[in-house]
């Protein structure tokens, strides 16, 4: 019969050896539910996300926000960015997309991207203009405008083509666009885009995987 003294030898080397075994698990455990789990090129192309497996560096134009402020170098630093380009006047595939856009940052519960719409319009998108129709889909939503040749360069750089089109009076036109959302990294990179047409369990799987 082992001796008081023995018994308590062993009761304590049993609870050494449980706790180091809880603390294992408990590494175990973080490591498996904060593992990263970014998608692969090949993983993000099968929901529409074309991503880069070398993010392209840009280099940020002469914009404007929707509260008047110039847009500064460091803007998107520090958090994923999603930019669609687009118009307050668009009829049709603008709302559509920021209506998405909104469902998914309001049904995803995780980590959200910073959203953003491009005015590929700047004759009619003034800061003011861009902050009442953002203000309509989602208040977090930014805006940003500038001259048409800022924009220009800034969607080159993104891939991102846009021209006018005559409309039906004289005197009005329409802004034919890409439709594509494009991605920008925390280190303020081109690192891809997402392919139109958009649905909200897309988005949300790009939230996801960013």
């Amino acid at each position: 019969m082992p001796s008081e003294t023995q018994k308590a030898g062993i009761r304590k080397t049993l609870t050494l050896l449980l706790g180091f075994i809880a603390l294992m698990v408990g590494v175990i455990m973080a490591n498996y539910l904060y593992r990263d789990v970014s998608m692969t090129p090949e993983q993000a192309a099968k929901i529409g996300f074309i991503r880069f497996e070398t993010p392209r560096p840009i280099q940020l134009s002469e914009l404007v926000l929707a509260n008047g402020e110039p847009i500064k170098a460091d803007y998107f630093l520090g958090n994923w960015n999603l930019l669609y380009f687009g118009f307050t006047a668009c009829p049709d595939i603008c709302p559509t997309t920021l209506a998405l856009l909104n469902q998914a940052s309001e049904q995803y519960q995780g980590e959200q991207p910073s959203i953003h719409l491009v005015s590929v319009d700047p004759e009619q998108d003034t800061p003011k203009q861009l902050a009442r129709y953002l203000a309509g889909f989602n208040p977090a939503f930014n805006g940003l405008t500038g001259s048409h040749e800022a924009i220009t360069r800034f969607a080159t750089q993104v891939n991102v083509a846009f021209g006018k089109i005559p409309g039906a009076e004289p005197g009005t036109y329409t802004v034919d666009h890409t439709g594509s959302i494009v991605v920008i990294d925390p280190q303020g990179r081109y690192a891809g885009f997402i392919k139109a047409p958009h649905q909200t369990a897309q988005l949300m799987q790009v939230f996801a995987g960013l």
